[in-house]
């Protein structure tokens, strides 16, 4: 026997959910933006304007996403669309100073940011005279921002991330540890205590907050690569694999994921595999010594010693310091038929303390 209320309820519900696509759509994105997964947040925000290109809520999640993501220019637009709707964005001046910012426009942003004293704006206006190369202007900007009215988290971690890529460990390390006593599981504070556990050469550390990131944001690009040089270095190539493969699948045309994945199948010894993923990508590869120079080692392994020269001879000019390019190269020169080459090249090696046993064969077949 039928039950017809019950299906006649679960017909209807299913009719409501059909009804109201934006909604769900407008929910997922800001439950995602909540939680700081922006990509997913962009995307959905993305679908419910498919379904009501004049939503103003999902315009604004989008735009922040988008912010969030460093895409600037895209950002800008998405607030247009905004301010044509007649929609208010309470804070869209510092939205627009920070989306101008990463689109290259530090006088615009530092325009917009005129008559703003917060604690934010002075960090736009840090950011901004970074920017310009004022690294006076932007210290004093982050110590006027210390000392304003506001939420100071990002200033926090800006000021942090600048001292973090000067390599100065000890001047970021406050900071840090204030990010992490006010927002441990935020993203921006998983990227400084990465950022500084690799100064402080803790590669557990920063891995395990590379991998956190990535927890919360599952395709962010420099936690991607970030965890993927920790567990290189751990040695750990089978949780390598799978963060490599998910990087190329988001980002195709990315040379890092390139090359990174040409790394992992010459790890396996898939030399023609190598080969064939570089050369497909050879014009993108041209100025990238590190994918460049495993071109050249792959063709130089398939016995393609004269392509193999054209590759090694301009990377081994650009980075002589390199010692697997300059051992490479020298074995190129041998089978090509140059051994007064050769023997220039790994001459320096061979008789450097860091010479191995395979250098000193090398220079005597050379000489």
């Amino acid at each position: 026997m039928t039950n017809r209320p019950f299906a006649a309820l679960t017909l209807a519900l299913l009719l409501a959910a059909c009804d109201n696509p934006v909604a769900d759509h407008r929910g997922d994105a800001e439950a995602a933006f909540a939680s700081q997964n922006y990509f997913a947040a962009r995307d959905a925000a993305q679908q419910a304007l498919r379904d009501n290109p004049d939503d103003a809520a999902a315009l604004e999640i989008m735009a922040r996403a988008q912010v969030a993501m460093g895409q600037g220019r895209d950002a800008l637009l998405t607030l247009d669309r905004l301010a044509n709707l007649g929609a208010a964005v309470a804070d869209e001046t510092l939205l627009r100073a920070e989306a101008s910012l990463q689109a290259g426009d530090t006088r615009e942003a530092v325009n917009l940011l005129a008559n703003d004293q917060s604690a934010e704006a002075w960090r736009l206006r840090a950011l901004a005279a970074s920017q310009d190369g004022d690294e006076a202007e932007m210290l004093a900007a982050f110590a006027k921002g210390r000392e304003a009215e506001g939420d100071k988290y990002k200033l926090i971690v800006a000021e942090a991330s600048w001292y973090l890529t000067q390599g100065n460990a000890d001047a970021a390390r406050a900071l840090v540890t204030q990010a992490q006593k006010a927002a441990p599981g935020r993203v921006e504070t998983l990227f400084v205590t990465a950022r500084l556990a690799q100064l402080d050469e803790d590669t557990e550390l920063a891995s395990r907050a590379y991998l956190g990131i990535l927890d919360i944001t599952p395709l962010d690009r420099p936690a991607l690569l970030g965890a993927i040089s920790e567990m290189g270095k751990l040695g750990r190539i089978d949780l390598l694999r799978p963060l490599v493969a998910r990087g190329l699948e988001a980002y195709p045309n990315d040379v890092e994921f390139i090359f990174l994945d040409a790394r992992v199948k010459a790890e396996d010894g898939k030399w023609a595999a190598v080969r064939d993923e570089l050369q497909k990508h050879e014009s993108a590869i041209a100025g990238y010594p590190d994918a460049r120079g495993l071109y050249g080692e792959a063709l130089r392994r398939l016995g393609q010693f004269e392509l193999a020269r054209a590759q090694l001879a301009p990377v081994f000019r650009l980075t002589p310091d390199d010692q697997s390019v300059r051992r490479s190269y020298a074995e190129v020169l041998l089978e090509t038929g140059d051994k007064d080459e050769a023997r220039r090249v790994i001459e320096p090696l061979a008789n450097s303390p860091e010479g191995t046993a395979e250098d000193r064969a090398l220079l005597a077949k050379a000489s």
